[in-house]
């Protein structure tokens, strides 16, 4: 297995962990609580969060690889 799979692998499994934490503040689980950051900025930073990993992953993906 080289790097590039083992840091999309551990870069797609931020991504799940976030998606779900993400989901589960906008059905009500009241997650903002428990942070101490009101709903909306809370849903903010996770979405720039998602965001974020996502354009990591396709940057990695899109890279060359060195032999």
């Amino acid at each position: 297995m080289t790097s590039k799979m083992i840091a999309l692998k551990i870069l797609d499994c931020l991504f799940v962990a976030l998606a779900m934490t993400l989901l589960l503040a906008i059905f009500g689980f009241p997650i903002d609580m428990l942070l101490g950051m009101p709903p909306r900025e809370f849903e903010g930073f996770f979405l720039f969060l998602l965001f974020g990993l996502l354009s990591l992953m396709h940057a990695i993906a899109s890279s060359d690889s060195t032999p």
